[in-house]
């Protein structure tokens, strides 16, 4: 059995978000923007319905 154990971690948003904030969150955001349209658009289809609500 190994004596130590080594982890790594691809995920770096720590360091982009330091390294230039504004483009951070941006790209935070337009992320966070599509996601919505997309879930909007699956819950249009499996509803059948063009517009929320009918």
């Amino acid at each position: 059995m190994p004596g130590d154990i080594v982890v790594q971690d691809s995920d770096d948003r720590s360091e982009r978000m330091i390294k230039d904030p504004g483009r951070y969150f941006a790209e935070a955001r337009e992320r966070a923007e599509r996601e919505i349209r997309h879930e909007a658009e699956v819950r249009k289809d499996a509803s059948g319905h063009d517009e929320p609500g009918e």
